[in-house]
């Protein structure tokens, strides 16, 4: 039995990246043990991955001797291939200690005062790892490097082949999709557009007040139901649109739906006409499981790195919030919206 142990302390979608290389992992050797690090944060959506054998979970938080004890658990087994891919300390500390055939790795590249630095250190990476990818950093980054593809070179290391334009790996909760059902059923009965508020939102421009106005405009324009998500949102711009949509709560042709669990999300994700955020993580790379449309409001400047995480098997369009010196009106934004969901609307049977 082949062992394989992924670090992934870190977010939901970054985990949802791997998951076409676990699966192909799981094809090629049936009777593999697959064992994955994570955070509290991510801990929900992979213990629910049935091609997961072993979930470790990582809290930066804990009691030191619960992080010790975590440590030796993780380093008494022997593996046939680690992928240390998410340059936390914890992960590389683990990694560097553990007996592996093939030590893999992803190195985040960084400058400070002109000089080049690297997360693990030259020398971890010289003596520890077998193969590496290297990654630049969100502030130094001038030219798209598509992360997934530095996966797949990875796995391809050890012969596991697996294309990025493979669909992730992505199992609907059967209870959720019922639910959604009957959602659907009752609330939307037609093809809606999903639009996801979160913490990204808040630096638009005017958001606060003119938030609700602009949905209303929107909705007239592509003449169907728009779905809002969000979850513990306590921003002021939420608060108002809240507030906004109570006042005009006999107009149902813009829906709110807040603190769904990530499966009943995800089924919204994949139903909608398109999906809009601005770069949800979750979002984006569940698209890439379900081939969804998404929409990404990004600044101008950040092109080259969200560019460098979107999946390659899903239609993926970016709307710009600003350009590289000013924020635009989000008016325009949400003009720039209106665009390229005709865009999509244009080449599919809306």
């Amino acid at each position: 039995m082949k062992k394989f142990i992924f670090f992934r302390n870190d977010r939901l979608g970054d985990f949802i990246i791997l998951t076409h290389i676990i699966l192909s992992i799981k094809k090629k050797y049936k009777d593999s043990h697959i064992s994955v690090l994570c955070s509290p944060l991510n801990y929900n959506l992979i213990r629910k991955y049935k091609i997961i054998d072993k979930v470790y979970v990582y809290n930066k938080k804990s009691f030191l001797l619960k992080r010790f004890f975590l440590f030796k658990e993780i380093i008494r087994n022997s593996y046939f291939a680690s992928f240390a891919v998410d340059g936390k300390s914890f992960s590389n500390l683990c990694n560097f200690f553990i007996k592996a055939k093939y030590k893999l790795g992803l190195v985040y590249n960084y400058k400070i005062l002109n000089f080049w630095f690297s997360k693990p250190n030259f020398l971890y990476n010289y003596f520890t790892f077998d193969n590496i990818q290297n990654f630049t950093s969100k502030n130094n980054l001038k030219k798209i490097e598509h992360l997934p593809q530095k996966f797949s070179n990875l796995a391809r290391y050890i012969g596991i082949k697996s294309k990025v334009t493979n669909k992730y790996y992505f199992k609907y909760d059967l209870k959720e999709h019922i639910k959604f059902k009957k959602f659907y059923k009752d609330k939307i009965k037609n093809k809606y557009v999903l639009i996801h508020l979160d913490e990204k939102w808040v630096d638009i421009d005017t958001i606060n007040y003119h938030l609700y106005q602009n949905l209303v405009k929107l909705q007239k324009t592509i003449k169907k139901k728009i779905i809002i998500t969000s979850y513990n949102n306590n921003f002021q711009y939420f608060l108002n649109l809240k507030k906004d949509l109570f006042k005009n709560k006999k107009d149902n042709k813009i829906i709110l739906v807040t603190n769904s669990n990530l499966f009943f999300f995800e089924r919204l994700i994949k139903h909608s006409f398109c999906s809009i955020s601005c770069h949800s993580g979750f979002l984006v790379q569940v698209a890439g499981s379900n081939s969804s449309k998404v929409i990404d409001i990004i600044h101008k400047n950040d092109f080259n790195w969200y560019s460098s995480w979107k999946p390659k098997n899903t239609n993926y369009k970016v709307v710009f919030k600003s350009s590289l010196k000013n924020l635009f009106p989000i008016n325009q934004i949400f003009s720039d919206l209106s665009s390229k969901i005709k865009s999509f609307w244009n080449n599919s049977l809306f």
